[in-house]
């Protein structure tokens, strides 16, 4: 199904103190504008940047995709960095760390029917204009649209999702006994990525394995050990990968043996 994407940045955006600070810099307009472009970029990945799945973006290529200048890429990118405007993940895939507060996104059937429900709604507002009809006419006709809506609405699209929240809770319960943090279950980002893969077919097994296996990998790095978080390891461009990557090993360990 297409989704359709947008980036919706805030009136106050540029009275930020990081885009100010960003901006009173030696070529900051142009950090900014290259800024901007790579949130563009991104907004389709869910806020991941990387060429292909094999292959990240280096600085040349950014400069090439956003028709930048090398230097101006080269100096943006570190302060970025500095600022945490961006991260740069294990894997090298550059990640917009505002991303989640600036999308918009909408499915090509929600599309239509926000469309189709706006045509509805116009055609109330010219029945409850029409001084010429009567009460009881009224009152048949609003019966009618209702009615035209629920059968042009796929069957279960007003249904409410089956609660998550009791895996939500046991997947965060169990990444804090591993790591020793306190991550709270119920922030909303942390929700909205547990809910996304759970809907996508994964079981709180397949999170727990992964857990499991990338406390191991990470935990005594000093580096890597500060992404055993949910917004890292339950991102949508990590998950499948993380796992893969736990299979895969299982594999070499069976072929081992």
């Amino acid at each position: 199904m297409s989704r359709y994407y947008w980036l919706k940045l805030k009136r106050d955006f540029f009275k930020r103190h990081d885009i100010r600070i960003v901006e009173d810099m030696p070529n900051g307009k142009d950090y900014i504008l290259f800024y901007l472009k790579l949130l563009v970029e991104s907004v389709d990945h869910e806020g991941n940047l990387r060429y292909s799945d094999t292959i990240p973006y280096n600085e040349n290529m950014l400069a090439s995709v956003t028709n930048t200048n090398i230097d101006i890429v080269r100096a943006a990118m570190e302060v970025f960095k500095q600022l945490d405007l961006i991260e740069i993940l294990d894997d090298a895939t550059i990640y917009m760390t505002e991303i989640n507060t600036m999308l918009g996104n909408e499915t090509e059937w929600a599309r239509k029917k926000r469309e189709y429900r706006a045509r509805v709604n116009e055609k109330k507002r010219e029945a409850i204009e029409d001084n010429s009809r009567t009460k009881k006419d009224n009152v048949r006709q609003e019966k009618e649209i209702e009615k035209e809506i629920d059968n042009n609405i796929p069957n279960g699209i007003l249904c409410r999702e089956n609660s998550t929240t009791p895996a939500v809770k046991e997947i965060i319960d169990y990444l804090n006994t591993k790591t020793g943090k306190h991550f709270r279950w119920q922030t909303e980002q942390t929700k909205k990525n547990v809910n996304a893969r759970l809907k996508e077919g994964y079981t709180v097994d397949d999170f727990k394995t992964l857990i499991d296996n990338k406390v191991a990998e990470w935990k005594d790095d000093p580096k890597m050990r500060n992404y055993l978080r949910p917004e890292t390891l339950f991102r949508p461009g990590h998950f499948e990968s993380y796992l893969n990557q736990v299979a895969d090993k299982a594999e070499s360990v069976r072929d081992w043996i």
